[in-house]
């Protein structure tokens, strides 16, 4: 019996099979409606990242890499660099970044010009610190040509850090009222933050750089940074760098990038777009801005790593090889002509191999032919291949930069009128590129100098009529110090220990000297003591020991270290108020407390106004003084001091209230204890 297939009862249209009517009882949406639902599914994720995004902030998570954080001081709110900031170019390493430590306020008070100055180590300082910057330095030189103009210099350089760093810092500035810009940078773009051998997940891509730095403020992405980062950790352990304060020296071994490669072009291209886009930006915001070429040791630094232009056929590279051994034999004798010739026949064969070059400019020099040596040695900076130096091509990018607004300082070229034999060696700098003191004080001539061009902070004739310190004079008022010339050859000294130097620093002496300052730079650089902890120290030092002039360059110091710590103002009071230098302390006393004040400080005024004879004000300061102080004894001091100046003034009762209250904090203060029987004993007071 077959069976017959069963037939549905349903029509097609009923089973909304294709080319059929709709359900007419099915819902239909509207079109208002149908354009709401897809805005609200777009917008859906966006929404979610909005509220994870204020969900991070909420909760504070990441570091804080706004460019600027806030202290509040006596009422008012200070604004500094934020030193996390550094966390926006260095991602994927530890590396401490040294930073300066300066104040402003916001908004920018009237009449004040203010000068940012961005760059990275040689712009902070590196090795003395903050005051032995060339920013320092500036800073000193235009107090002194224009005392009557109130003249803010901030400090934003940052070691390890390049053009990308200086782009973006300078971004955020126009919110803070900069009157001028000053960069100088250069000598990072192959190995600093963000480099072209350090961006690690970003590649070699400019414009991936850019984006990169602008997503930064994002919570989200900060979050999404950190995941690809922990999870590179887990699944490649041991793979990332977890040393503290590893040096970038350390970080470019086995990073040579050879003269014309497209690492070096890549670098050379962005370094020369970013220098653009500053310009541009400066330019569009009315912000005069002041670039320099870079300065490098050039006599004194044999080049780091040289490399073959390219493989050699082996007889090329026997004649290569041979030619080198002829040049040093000869070179060894002291026959400088042959040696020459030998080199000469060798750069031939391999025209970029660096070491050849130095040479060729060593024999040249010994001959007394400068300029061609100087040809030699430039060209030997330049084809070194471990690219610490910013090289010729990188210099004629910055001199390119002059536009109106836009000065540009040919630094090198002011070295070389300042070196031997307008040679540029270890007289101006330590190592291979940090300036010693006095390089820094030239740095700060020469930006200087660009000012007045730009007609900064005034026109050229106010330049024409106060340009007229001695720079001796001006380098007597330094805030450099024999100690922080120790810390800086203690620095320079470890730095060229290690890779990728073969021998210490020709600027460094033969033996260092085994005395109390070199102990107290060696706390400094080994970390156990701060620089200003050193300082006090060392003013100490130099005072106990009756050199008077020595421990107050000491104490100026730290006060141009950090001009809100009332301490330091003490300090240099304490000394003039030894050596009865009374107005001089009154008015370093004055300034400490209109700008932080402490009872230390108004406890002092009121000794120094007290052997004025000026006892109201005597009165006046230990009264402040009192609430402010801490510690019995000072407590006692205070009311002493107050107790000492009311009976001067023949207010015999309020002098001996203030003595009860002396010895109520301090029972044992003798001087109060003393003069207060005297008083009740009814004996008559002179």
């Amino acid at each position: 019996m077959s069976r017959r297939p069963r037939t549905s009862s349903t029509s097609p249209a009923q089973r909304g099979g294709a080319g059929t009517a709709p359900d007419a009882g099915a819902p239909q949406l509207s079109h208002g409606k149908s354009v709401a639902f897809w805005v609200i599914t777009l917008a859906l994720p966006f929404l979610l990242i909005g509220l994870l995004e204020a969900g991070l902030r909420v909760f504070g998570y990441g570091p804080n890499l706004g460019l600027f954080t806030t202290t509040t001081v006596h009422g008012t709110t200070y604004y500094l660099l934020n030193h996390e900031v550094k966390a926006r170019y260095f991602p994927d390493i530890r590396f401490t970044a040294s930073t300066s430590r300066e104040y402003f306020v916001m908004p920018k008070p009237p009449g004040t010009f203010r000068i940012f100055v961005l760059g990275g180590s040689t712009a902070v300082g590196f090795p003395y610190g903050a005051n032995g910057s060339f920013a320092s330095f500036l800073r000193q030189r235009l107090a002194c040509l224009f005392p009557d103009r109130k003249i803010e210099l901030i400090n934003l350089g940052m070691t390890g850090t390049n053009s990308y760093t200086v782009l973006d810092l300078a971004r955020d500035l126009p919110a803070y009222s900069p009157d001028l810009l000053l960069v100088y940078d250069g000598h990072n773009e192959f190995y600093g933050g963000l480099g072209v051998e350090s961006r690690g997940i970003l590649g070699g891509s400019h414009a991936a750089t850019l984006v990169y730095l602008r997503l930064l403020h994002s919570k989200v992405f900060l979050l999404l940074r950190d995941m690809y980062g922990r999870a590179g950790e887990i699944l490649h352990p041991g793979s990332t760098e977890t040393t503290r304060d590893v040096s970038l020296e350390a970080l470019a071994r086995g990073k040579g990038v050879p003269y014309g490669s497209p690492a070096y072009h890549e670098a050379l291209t962005g370094f020369e777009e970013n220098l653009q886009d500053l310009r541009s930006f400066c330019a569009a915001r009315h912000i005069p801005l002041i670039l320099a070429t870079q300065v490098s040791n050039l006599r004194g630094q044999p080049p780091f790593l040289s490399g073959p232009e390219a493989p050699l056929p082996a007889g090329e590279k026997r004649r290569f090889d041979d030619d080198r051994l002829q040049a040093e034999k000869a070179w060894n004798e002291h026959r400088w002509n042959d040696a020459l010739r030998a080199y000469s026949a060798s750069s031939l064969i391999d025209s970029l191999h660096a070491a050849t070059h130095f040479a060729m400019g060593r024999c040249l020099d010994i001959m007394g032919e400068r300029r061609s040596a100087r040809t030699q040695y430039v060209l030997a900076r330049d084809y070194d291949e471990l690219r610490f130096r910013a090289s010729s091509d990188f210099n004629n990018a910055i001199l390119a930069q002059r536009a109106p607004g836009t000065a540009v300082v040919d630094m090198e070229g002011f070295f070389m009128q300042h070196s031997p034999d307008s040679l540029i060696g270890n007289e101006l700098i330590l190592e291979h590129l940090h300036p010693n003191s006095f390089g820094a004080f030239l740095l700060a001539r020469g930006y200087a100098s660009a000012m007045r061009e730009l007609g900064l902070p005034a026109g050229e004739p106010v330049w024409a009529e106060r340009d007229t310190i001695a720079d001796s004079v001006l380098w007597s008022k330094r805030t450099v110090t024999a100690l922080d010339e120790r810390i800086a050859l203690e620095r320079t000294a470890r730095l060229t220990s290690a890779y990728p130097f073969s021998s210490p620093s020709l600027s460094l002496p033969v033996k260092f000297p085994a005395d109390t300052l070199q102990a107290m730079a060696r706390h400094v650089v080994d970390g156990a003591w701060g620089v200003g902890d050193a300082h006090r120290a060392a003013g100490d030092f130099y005072e106990q020991r009756g050199e008077t002039q020595e421990a107050e360059r000491e104490f100026r110091t730290l006060i141009a270290l950090d001009s809100l710590e009332p301490g330091s103002y003490v300090a240099l009071a304490r000394l003039y108020f030894g050596e009865r230098r009374l107005a001089d302390a009154r008015d370093i006393l004055n300034l400490s407390l209109r700008l932080n004040p402490s009872g230390e400080a108004y406890a002092l005024l009121a000794n120094v106004a007290f052997e004025e004879g000026d006892n109201a004000a005597a009165v006046a300061a230990s009264t402040y003084a009192i609430p402010l102080v801490s510690g019995p004894d000072a407590s006692a001091a205070a009311w002493y001091t107050l107790g000492l100046a009311q009976l001067r003034l023949h207010h015999r009762a309020e002098a001996e209230a203030a003595l009860r209250s002396a010895l109520a904090v301090s029972p044992q203060h003798e001087p109060s204890s003393v003069l207060l029987r005297a008083l009740e004993s009814g004996a008559p007071m002179k």
